[in-house]
């Protein structure tokens, strides 16, 4: 998966670079980046969804362990309940991007004001990257755990 994880860090330096250029011609000629803000805005939206697959597919999500010392006996159990409430919140995630999605498509033609990009390929590019994050989570349930889980139990 280091693919996303390169893709991700793509994104990032473009965004940098972007702010650096935007803030130097700002300051140093008065003539700022026309469209800075409207593709950085974009850009940041598509990294962060792009994130959350890096996060479930490196299995560094946060997870919450209230109920650990209860199932520390049952680790089939645990591994299983962590498993599906993964599963099931990356399911919301895509529902959600999906949703956004339709918003996006359903509004016919919208357009950034500056460069006049259409919204509707951002909002495609978040579902993909939450289906995506929501398959990474349903191969983790059916592959097993790790060998950083296995040392957490």
């Amino acid at each position: 998966m280091q693919a996303l994880e390169y893709a991700a860090a793509l994104i990032l330096a473009g965004i940098m670079l972007l702010t650096v250029v935007d803030v130097g011609a700002r300051y140093a000629f008065q003539r700022p980046i026309a469209a800075g803000f409207e593709v950085t805005e974009m850009a940041m939206q598509v990294m962060i969804y792009l994130c959350i697959a890096v996060a479930v597919a490196s299995n560094d999500h946060i997870r919450v362990t209230l109920i650990d010392p209860v199932l520390k006996q049952v680790s089939w159990l645990k591994r299983t309940i962590d498993g599906v409430s993964g599963v099931a919140i990356a399911m919301a995630l895509a529902g959600m991007g999906i949703a956004m999605t339709g918003l996006a498509v359903g509004k016919s033609g919208e357009v950034t004001l500056v460069l006049g990009l259409p919204v509707a390929a951002v909002a495609w590019a978040i579902a993909l990257t939450l289906i995506l994050s929501a398959a990474l989570a349903a191969y983790a349930v059916v592959a097993g755990p790790t060998d950083g889980e296995a040392e957490d139990d």
